[in-house]
């Protein structure tokens, strides 16, 4: 009982002490002294300029009693009248991965296995209603949920319905555009979330916003630097921070968005400039060399220094207009309420939600991947979530490439994170198979597989599944040489009993920084679902793992181990253990990278790798991965470690493009066929 009342007393105490802070910049505290608002204007990657213009503010001690936003404006604002300082913001703005924030890519640590394949396979995914009048994703091709997440974590306590002039520290107002009537709302109460997303929405890039009867969209489509409404509002001393594009008669105008940037908002320039008659102080900020999309670290930090020289070259005004404001000696007005920390570390636990979708959706995904093997290679897919009793779904997906596939599945869910189901896959696949180095076979079929799943368990981190399988393959006529050691029978089909292990904790597919991913099937084969050419069945045993391992926070090393197992006689060449690919890229399901190895070859029914990879984040997106491995074969199990190993090694630079895949390249070489190998790729592995 003693400890719920000391409990109950400490909440009590933090929450007046809380208060009293919130309060303690509230411009009536001291009687007659003047309403100082800030005005921020929109403009994207510019809004950093913002950043370096409180950072003067707050040395001077200029009392800020209210912020005025528009776009990015609105976000800065925000973040700053809840009680960050600049130096939380500064960090923010070095520490976000912008393009991943402006996105609709979900956290793979909140996605089951499925979703995390098909969020490392579609560039862009759009949800869809059938049969309704409803849009899932009104006026834009971005739902902005990631924004929506991201400030929520960040304006923690000021996410329920509030109003923004009297339940926060500093006043708060931002503008967003209403479409239906094409005119500006100035937002000042609701949901703070909700209403700093409606300021920034560009049109036709983010969904709109409905709030009441509006229907929102970026509030710079009216009124980007809204000084007016700080008036409006009550200020008394109006200070506005404004980018300055230094335009020129001599620019040329080539590039799509520099045009845009001049001609699409000549009216919305006009008024921006007429409004700085309701400013006593107007810091004009240079961003020329930089457009509104600028959101790189170099770009983001120059930003900043420049708004940082530009109000410092005002400083005297500011100074002049701090002892008209008449601020309370007695009190801190950059008073810092907030913990950038502890919010960080919240947006980054793991909520354990798995993103649904209501029946009747259809949720549309496209993928593109180039490299210099396949060329080019793109997956179209949709999933359509039945509506009616019990959760079914229909999935269908149509690759196209030199390995080109269709697949069509049904499924049901009986029970949260359960499912059965049927599929069929029909594909054409042409393959170039070496051996020793050397091309031995040219390899095109057809390959035709269907599978029962009679249970899985799909969840978060883990996958497992037992059911049936059918192949069937027909072999073309193959072109081989020499070297070939490959016999193939034009038509061969078996069936599988099969169960299927998986569980992913890694953070990223591509450049984990934690987290473990390891693998295991058992199958169990036949041609008439008991024996194979008259005896046992063959056997097949597949496992992988590997962990990631931190060295430092740019450094981390990956070690792997993986091997794969056919056990019986008369086996069809299609199970047999294909080996290569520098870059993980399969051209066959079974096929298994090796470090140096470029090409695909067909090794002995008994494989084993180990491989170790030292992963080092140059600087922001930029990669060197070094890799080197070793490996045995044999015919059989038992005398796997009799030969000599083999190795190899390459080293690869990448460039991540987040949503779109890695761009890069590797180059490496092998002990096994003595050649070097290169590839060139760009986009997710499919």
């Amino acid at each position: 009982m003693n400890i719920r009342i000391a409990i109950i007393t400490l909440v009590a105490a933090l929450s007046l002490s809380l208060t009293s802070a919130a309060q303690s910049l509230a411009p009536d505290t001291v009687p007659h002294r003047k309403k100082v608002a800030l005005v921020l204007s929109g403009g994207g990657a510019y809004g950093a300029a913002h950043v370096g213009a409180l950072k003067v503010l707050e040395e001077i001690g200029m009392p800020v009693d209210m912020v005025v936003g528009t776009s990015m404006g609105s976000i800065v604002g925000a973040l700053y009248s809840v009680g960050y300082d600049s130096n939380d913001i500064t960090s923010m703005f070095r520490q976000m991965d912008w393009g991943e924030l402006f996105l609709d890519s979900e956290d793979a640590r909140h996605l089951t296995l499925r979703d995390r394949d098909e969020k490392n396979t579609y560039i862009y995914k759009r949800d869809f209603y059938v049969g309704g009048n409803v849009d899932p994703q009104p006026g834009g091709l971005l739902r902005g949920e990631n924004i929506d997440k991201t400030f929520e974590q960040l304006l923690y306590g000021y996410t329920d319905s509030i109003n923004f002039l009297t339940d926060m520290p500093r006043q708060f107002a931002c503008v967003a555009t209403d479409l239906l009537t094409d005119e500006e709302v100035v937002l000042t109460d609701g949901s703070l979330v909700k209403s700093v997303r409606a300021s920034m929405s560009i049109p036709g890039v983010f969904t709109t916003v409905h709030i009441g009867d509006w229907q929102l969209v970026d509030g710079g489509a009216k009124n980007n630097f809204a000084a007016d409404v700080a008036r409006r509002l009550g200020a008394d001393i109006v200070i506005g921070v404004k980018y300055d594009r230094q335009l020129d008669t001599i620019r040329n105008y080539r590039r799509i968005i520099d045009v845009l940037e001049r001609t699409g908002g000549s009216d919305v320039s006009r008024r921006s400039r007429a409004n700085e008659k309701y400013c006593d102080l107007v810091i004009k900020v240079p961003v020329r060399g930089f457009t509104s999309g600028s959101f790189t670290a170099r770009a983001l930090d120059s930003l900043m220094t420049r708004g940082e020289k530009s109000a410092r070259a005002k400083i005297d005004e500011l100074r002049a207009l701090k002892a008209l404001a008449v601020p309370d000696t007695a009190r801190n007005y950059s008073l810092h309420l907030r913990d950038l920390g502890s919010a960080l570390r919240s947006a980054g636990e793991t909520a354990g939600l798995i993103y649904d979708h209501l029946p009747g959706t259809i949720v549309a995904g496209a993928g593109l991947r180039f490299d210099s093997n396949e060329i080019f290679a793109a997956q179209l897919g949709a999933r359509y979530f039945i509506p009616g009793k019990g959760a079914k779904e229909l999935d269908l997906a149509l690759r196209l490439g030199l390995r080109s596939t269709l697949r069509i599945a049904f499924e049901l869910q009986p029970a949260p994170f359960k499912r059965m189901g049927v599929s069929y896959q029909f594909g054409y696949n042409y393959s170039t198979i070496y051996t020793r180095g050397k091309r031995s076979n040219n390899l095109s079929y057809l390959h035709q597989r269907a599978d029962l799943k009679l249970f899985s368990l799909d969840a978060v981190n883990f996958y497992f599944e037992i059911g049936l399988g059918w192949d069937h393959y027909h072999h073309f006529k193959e072109l081989w040489n020499e070297h070939s050691e490959i016999d193939f029978t034009t038509n061969e089909h078996y069936f599988n009993y099969h169960a299927r292990l998986r569980y992913d904790s890694e953070n990223n597919y591509y450049f984990p920084t934690r987290g473990v991913r390891a693998e295991a099937s058992y199958e169990y084969c036949t041609d008439n679902f008991g024996t194979w050419k008259g005896h046992s069945g063959f056997s097949d045993l597949a496992a992988m793992c590997r962990v990631t391992i931190p060295l430092s926070a740019t450094t981390h090393l990956r070690p792997q181990l993986q091997g794969r197992f056919l056990f019986g006689s008369d086996l069809p060449i299609m199970v047999g253990n294909v080996v290569g690919g520098i870059s993980g890229v399969k051209h066959l399901p079974q096929q298994m990278p090796m470090p140096g190895l470029a090409h695909v070859e067909f090794f002995d029914n008994a494989f084993v790798s180990a491989t170790l990879r030292l992963q080092q984040r140059l600087t922001g997106r930029h990669y060197l991965l070094l890799e080197g491995g070793v490996a045995e074969q044999s015919e059989e199990v038992k005398k796997l470690f009799d030969q000599k190993p083999f190795w190899g090694a390459h080293v690869g630079y990448f460039y991540n493009l987040g949503i779109a895949g890695p761009l890069g390249a590797t180059i490496g070489w092998n002990s096994y066929s003595k050649r070097v190998g290169f590839l060139i790729s760009l986009g997710f592995q499919f």
